[in-house]
């Protein structure tokens, strides 16, 4: 890979040990384990890459030169010049072309002798792993005057006894430039060092995000970890779930074969194997049918994105940017009229409708449901929900008025959304009091299923919606089970409810994502609308959720920084960057002693999270940290939308 990616040396360092070896350092790394890791990079470096790592161009063989291999001398093998001789001649029938030892005017003499023997080397000063406790432990060096002037009669040292490359590890920027210029023969390779060096080097398991958060200096290509995480826990999954192995990831018997075999079977084993599979015949295409035009798409919405209270329009998102919009003219929602092909569902009637609060007809099966629908030949807006309803949901029902005749709200507590350490046997179920807040508010229809009326094969049943697009994003990296459950679940909903228009709070960013995308993925678009209404807050700014009851009266004093952090961070959007966003707000809420699991500044479309560097207009900010005190806690989410500038 990294010569396919055009590298220019491969170093093969003793960060193998906390890499790969499971050690606290790299102190404990052998002369056995940096040989065979070498001769595994060296069969990696000269092999010929498969054409899905170069680019999909061909064989493979359209690579560039080779990197330059470079071994790194362990921690006690140059004490002496007869074991760094004997040592780095072993690197060099391992394959590599250099050798690199830590230190600075005291191992001169050592580089001396090995490039009188023929071996080059490369040095290494600053941050010297190795000899780290005497360095005050992993810390910046060179950080005065005086200790950089010894930096720089180091560099010196090492050029005059025959270094040809040279690195110089976690010092200031100024350092490493001077230190470049003090030998401007041999070329600097800087790891956190600055960039007026020739060149530069990172552990790639940092780069690639393999090991949890990396030195500052450090730029994150990759977040590997989570990526990892995902993969193994979707495994799980799907081979605790019967999901795999699939048809696809198996091999079959002959037809002829098979029959011979159940033959040959005793009769209580022949009965076990599975009937063969017929092939099913395929029809081809027309070529004469017309191809459709995807339709296209605006769903409408917004978010409070300022001070607590603040009056703002709601945000419209057109082709990828959010502009604001006045909210009287948020696109209306499509009146589709139905006719009715069945009676009324009365109230109290014989098909299991049943009226626990006046006027709001409960609708308990999907038989009900259907029927409800087709009784209907006015246009429908669905509010999903959890139940345990407080006044954002209650907004959003009233936001859902303005857009159809009639409205529906769903309480389900889907357990297709819940891992299985989360809380969905203690997730309150307070169906009464949701039914009484709900008449006050109009609604004459609640569709409340069991989850075998929903999961009639159990939970999560044999097909899901997957929302690929998000897998390892944000929210999805910290419960990658979640977004499955719920487009599978709003699919189901959307199918039984048939609504004309639907309703989401942007409280939940990447849940409305997952929806508008797969509203257009599965061609629903055309015939769905989707509203997404602002987030619902608490007169300090706290975002309305259900499981704001979880937090003690200390958390809830604490919890209204959120929203602040997220404001404040995000005030100036024509001059703000991503980077900056994500360190203040992680910083502030820290220092209010909650525990952030991510600070993301993502595109609207994607998901996709942007470069540092990245203006964060035209961005949704959305932040889970978790509150604690004693053993009581509470994962909160919030989100703030930055239109386009």
């Amino acid at each position: 890979l990294a010569r396919g990616a055009s590298v220019d040396l491969v170093l093969v360092g003793d960060s193998l040990g906390n890499c790969r070896l499971g050690l606290p350092d790299t102190v404990g790394v052998t002369m056995d384990d940096m040989l065979r890791a070498l001769h595994a990079v060296r069969r990696g470096v000269d092999a010929l890459a498969p054409a899905a790592y170069n680019g999909g161009g061909g064989d493979g063989g359209g690579l560039g030169p080779k990197p330059a291999v470079v071994g790194d001398m362990p921690f006690g093998s140059y004490l002496v010049e007869a074991d760094a001789l004997k040592n780095a001649a072993a690197f060099r029938m391992a394959g590599a072309e250099l050798v690199k030892l830590e230190g600075g005017r005291g191992v001169a003499p050592l580089v001396r002798a090995l490039t009188n023997a023929g071996i080059p080397v490369m040095g290494h000063i600053g941050l010297l792993p190795q000899s780290a406790e005497l360095q005050g432990g992993l810390r910046m060096q060179g950080t005065t005057a005086r200790s950089a002037m010894e930096l720089i009669t180091d560099a010196k040292a090492l050029a005059d006894a025959g270094a040809v490359l040279l690195v110089v590890e976690c010092v200031p920027s100024e350092v490493g430039a001077a230190v470049q210029a003090a030998v401007p023969d041999v070329p600097v390779i800087g790891i956190g060092a600055g960039g007026d060096v020739a060149g530069q080097v990172l552990v790639c398991d940092d780069f690639l995000g393999l090991h949890g958060k990396p030195p500052s200096f450090v730029k994150m290509y990759a977040n590997l970890a989570k990526t990892s995480a995902n993969a193994y826990e979707a495994y799980v999954e799907d081979v605790r779930s019967g999901a795999f192995p699939g048809d696809t990831h198996m091999r079959r018997m002959k037809a002829a074969e098979l029959d011979l075999f159940r033959e040959m079977l005793p009769p209580n084993v022949a009965q076990t194997l599975p009937s063969p599979v017929l092939p099913v015949p395929t029809t081809p295409a027309s070529p004469t049918a017309p191809k459709m035009a995807a339709p296209s798409t605006a769903p409408t919405g917004g978010c409070r994105n300022g001070l607590p209270n603040a009056k703002v329009p709601f945000i419209e998102f057109v082709a990828g940017r959010f502009m604001p919009l006045p909210k009287s003219s948020v696109t209306q929602a499509r009146a589709i009229s139905r006719l009715s092909s069945g009676g009324r569902v009365e109230k109290g009637s014989s098909r299991g409708v049943s009226t626990e609060a006046s006027e709001v007809l409960v609708l308990r099966s999907r038989s009900d449901v259907l029927a409800w629908r087709r009784s209907l030949a006015k246009s429908v807006a669905l509010v999903p929900t959890m139940g345990n309803l407080h006044e954002g949901h209650l907004e959003l029902v009233d936001e859902a008025k303005r857009h159809a005749e009639e409205v529906i709200v769903s309480i389900f507590v889907n357990p297709a959304q819940f891992a299985a350490h989360e809380d969905l046997d203690v997730y309150p179920r307070t169906l009464e009091r949701d039914l009484q807040l709900l008449q006050g508010r109009g609604v004459r229809a609640v569709f409340a299923p069991g989850p075998d009326e929903m999961y009639p094969t159990g939970s999560p049943g044999g097909t899901v919606v997957v929302p690929t697009f998000v897998r390892g994003k944000s929210e999805d990296a910290c419960r990658p089970h979640f977004f499955t459950g719920v487009a599978t679940v709003c699919l189901k909903l959307f199918n039984l409810c048939q609504p004309d228009v639907v309703i989401f709070g942007q409280k939940d960013a990447m849940q409305c994502a997952v929806i508008a995308r797969m509203l257009q993925d599965l061609l629903l678009d055309s015939r769905i609308s989707m509203v997404i209404a602002p987030t619902s807050r608490e007169s300090d700014g706290l975002a309305r959720s259900s499981r704001n009851s979880y937090l003690t009266p200390a958390m809830r004093r604490r919890a209204p920084a959120i929203y602040k952090a997220l404001s404040t961070a995000t005030a100036d959007a024509s001059t703000g960057t991503a980077g900056c966003v994500r360190k203040e707000v992680t910083a502030k809420l820290e220092a209010e002693g909650m525990e952030v699991s991510y600070v993301s500044v993502a595109d609207p479309c994607e998901m996709e999270e942007k470069e540092d560097d990245a203006a964060i207009a035209n961005s949704v900010v959305s932040i889970a940290c978790l509150l604690s005190e004693g053993d009581q806690q509470c994962r909160l989410i919030d989100n703030v939308v930055v239109p386009a500038v």
